[in-house]
């Protein structure tokens, strides 16, 4: 058999690999294409663009996974989601479908989102795409699961997704934030130190740092971590309060008055750093100054428990006892869990004579301190 000259095969050869090459850049430019009319919403264009690689490469990961991104688009996430999966099966290893499945299990089914996201990582470690929905459905579902009342599943949740991303400093803040709320102080005072160890301008963990190091009595420290803060934020006016009630811990008196007005000249309705101004007053022994700043206090909330019983001290410290027993009763009706307002209730009923609802009161006052002695809290409202 006469074989071709040398020359001749070599051209064939070249042929073919310039045919292949042709092949696979038409793939690649038609999933670019593809891409592209998804991103402009042109559904039916992408499609259309699909059928032909689809016919001939059934089979193809990609496509695949971008005409289940078309049936997302179109609000079938069953069909989507069965695309997903055949790409998967197709044995290539391609993340984007892993992360697709991810997206539609969402924090409605966030195990399930993780476990998806789990194998996306292990395909492409460190996919931006990746981290970022990992972030944002665990935040979702551990918010969700603390609104039910599951810590438990918070926990779980913020637990395996560390384990993909143990260095991540948002997903360490988010366990700090958790932790803390759950009253394990040295466990969030662990994480959060973590997660600005890992990105020191991070405020939010900065700002839970200082809370935590005052629920542990760190009183300094907290000082030390919000006035950080504070130099990159001077004109927040929650964290000025939050300054200003971690120096009243301090008995650093002054600069927490500097404080609190601080925070009322940046924000006026900032109500409670009124309220500390006039627990500060009454510390100093300014009862007029005091009386007006809690007046101005139970002008924008008349229920506030605080202001309320200060009011009713005011009164039982001028002998005017009835009327510091309806103050303080009003007091206890607004915030039943304050000790201080049981404790001068105690002390009221016992100059009207009331022994033994007075021993009572005694008691719950007593429980209360116990329960609530160890914990502080900078604010209701966060930066």
């Amino acid at each position: 058999m006469l074989k071709p000259p040398r020359f001749l095969a070599g051209a064939f050869c070249m042929i073919a690999s310039l045919l292949h090459a042709q092949t696979v850049q038409s793939r690649a430019e038609t999933l670019q294409q593809v891409a592209a009319l998804i991103q402009r919403g042109d559904l039916t264009s992408a499609e259309n663009a699909l059928a032909g690689l689809l016919k001939t490469s059934p089979d193809d990961p990609l496509a695949l996974n971008l005409l289940g991104l078309i049936r997302m688009r179109q609000h079938d996430p069953g069909a989507a989601a069965d695309l997903f999966r055949k790409a998967i099966q197709t044995g290539h290893r391609v993340a984007g479908p892993h992360i697709n499945l991810a997206l539609i299990d969402g924090s409605d089914h966030p195990f399930e989102a993780i476990s998806e996201l789990q194998q996306a990582f292990a395909i492409a470690p460190g996919d931006e795409q990746a981290t970022s929905l990992l972030r944002q459905i665990v935040k979702d579902s551990v918010l969700a699961a603390i609104k039910s009342g599951d810590k438990d599943k918070a926990l779980a949740l913020l637990a395996k997704a560390r384990a993909l991303l143990p260095h991540d400093a948002e997903l360490l803040y988010d366990s700090g934030f958790i932790a803390f709320e759950c009253g394990s102080y040295q466990e969030a005072d662990r994480y959060l130190s973590e997660a600005l160890e890992r990105k020191p301008d991070y405020l939010d963990a900065q700002y839970a740092l200082a809370q935590t190091y005052l629920a542990e009595n760190l009183a300094k420290p907290a000082e030390d971590e919000m006035r950080k803060y504070l130099s990159a934020k001077p004109d927040d006016a929650a964290a000025q309060y939050g300054l200003g009630y971690i120096l009243m811990a301090e008995q650093k008196l002054d600069e927490a008055t500097t404080a609190f007005e601080r925070s009322v000249s940046l924000q006026p309705e900032q109500t409670e750093s009124v309220f500390q101004l006039g627990e500060i007053a009454l510390e100093q022994g300014d009862v007029e100054r005091a009386k007006g700043d809690f007046k101005t206090v139970l002008a924008r909330d008349p229920h506030h428990g605080g202001a309320l019983t200060d009011v009713g001290v005011l009164a039982y410290r001028a002998a005017e006892y009835a009327e510091a027993k309806a103050d303080l009763e009003r007091a206890i009706e607004s915030a039943p869990q304050y000790q201080k307002a049981h404790y001068y209730y105690a002390l009221t009923l016992s100059k009207l004579g009331r022994k033994e609802q007075a021993e009572h009161e005694f008691a719950l006052a007593r429980s209360l301190q116990k329960e609530h002695g160890g914990e502080h809290h900078l604010l209701a409202a966060q930066p």
